[in-house]
């Protein structure tokens, strides 16, 4: 079962990802638009105009794209007004990638097999110190330094696909990749 809080609820959210994308006119987007600028369907009451209508309109990489939770829950956090618009940028930024790690946490813990109780374990103290950080202020969430926490999680990452068989990949192979 998924977490609840990993997952994306437009309806809960300021629309914080149609601030801070960017996109390119393409077929997946039917205009360009730079990051850090509301889209141009952005109501005054920060919702999309046309959710119900992205893919028709020409939206569908709005529709496909996932936050895992990042929106609703720095919506929570900024009810109290006390971010300015770019730090709110800058703090779904960084929490929409927290949040992902925290998916991707969750999601190896499922499949760590039982032998590797150690390995289950470290999954599982990871995740807990993710949890910690996506439960920082706006202003203290942009300010901290992520990549100690990308380093854990991609070297976790790496050792539950070992543990399920996967061939450890060289620098080598990943260049044919």
């Amino acid at each position: 079962m998924r977490r609840p809080d990993l997952i994306s609820d437009c309806a809960q959210c300021y629309a914080l990802c149609c601030s801070a994308s960017s996109f390119q006119r393409s077929e997946d987007f039917a205009f360009d638009k730079p990051a850090g600028e509301p889209c141009r369907h952005v109501t005054s009451a920060f919702r999309c105009a046309i959710h119900a209508e992205l893919s028709a309109r020409g939206f569908p990489g709005c529709a496909a794209y996932e936050c895992y939770g990042a929106g609703p829950r720095l919506t929570r956090a900024l009810a109290s007004g006390s971010c300015r618009e770019e730090q709110r940028i800058e703090a779904f930024l960084a929490l929409r990638v927290v949040h992902e790690w925290l998916w991707l946490l969750t999601e190896a813990t499922k499949l760590c097999p039982p032998s590797q109780a150690d390995l289950c374990w470290q999954l599982e103290h990871a995740t807990a110190a993710l949890d910690g950080v996506a439960a920082q202020p706006p202003r203290t969430l942009i300010e901290l330094d992520l990549t100690p926490h990308r380093d854990r999680v991609q070297g976790l990452l790496r050792s539950v696909g070992q543990a399920l068989g996967g061939r450890r990949r060289t620098r080598k192979s990943l260049d044919v990749l």
